[in-house]
C-alpha cells in the first residue's frame, strides 16, 4: 500500500508529449532546397510525420538551412576483366538550424551521410537500373528521416 501512495505524482506521458514529439506544432523554413525535387518532398513528409508544418514565409519557429547536397555513385569493385562488380551510391548533406522562437540555443551545423551498395551485373540492366532508383529513393528518405531526428534534437 505505501508503495503506490509513493507514485501519486507520477503520470504516463501521452502521445502528444513534447517530449516524445518536440517538432509537434514547430514550423520549418527550408531555405537552399528546392521543395519540387525528390529529397525536399520527402524531407517535408519527414517532418510532416514528425508533427511539424513546413513554412513558406518567414514566421518560422525553425529553420533550417540547407548548404550542401550530392548524391551520386562511385564505382568500389571490379571484375578480373576489369568491368564493375559493385557501386557504393551515397547521399552527403550538410545543413545548420536555428531554433528562431528560442534565441538562446545555439544554432546546429552538422551533416548526414548514407550509402547503400549495390551488386552489379551487366546481364540485368532493366532490373539494375531499377534497383538503382529503388536504392536512391531509400537513401533521400533515410537522410530526411536523420535530418528530422536531429532537427528534433535542437528543440528543448
Amino acid at each position: 500500500m505505501l508503495s503506490l501512495a509513493a507514485c501519486a505524482g507520477f503520470q504516463l506521458r501521452g502521445a502528444d508529449s513534447a517530449l516524445l514529439t518536440p517538432l509537434k506544432g514547430q514550423q520549418v523554413l527550408i531555405q537552399g532546397l528546392d521543395s519540387k525535387i525528390s529529397f525536399g518532398s520527402k524531407l517535408s513528409s519527414a517532418l510532416e510525420q514528425a508533427g511539424a508544418g513546413v513554412a513558406t514565409d518567414s514566421p518560422a519557429t525553425v529553420q533550417l538551412t540547407i548548404t550542401y547536397l550530392k548524391e551520386d555513385k562511385i564505382a568500389t569493385a571490379y571484375s578480373a576483366a576489369r568491368q564493375v562488380r559493385e557501386f557504393n551510391h551515397f547521399l552527403d548533406l550538410r545543413f545548420s538550424a536555428e531554433a528562431k522562437a528560442n534565441p538562446q540555443l545555439k544554432p546546429l551545423e552538422s551533416s548526414i551521410r548514407v550509402e547503400r551498395n549495390q551488386i552489379y551485373d551487366s546481364r540485368y540492366v532493366l532490373g539494375v537500373s531499377e534497383e538503382e532508383r529503388s536504392i536512391q529513393a531509400e537513401l533521400e528518405t533515410e537522410a530526411a528521416r536523420l535530418l528530422t531526428l536531429r532537427l528534433a534534437a535542437l528543440m528543448p
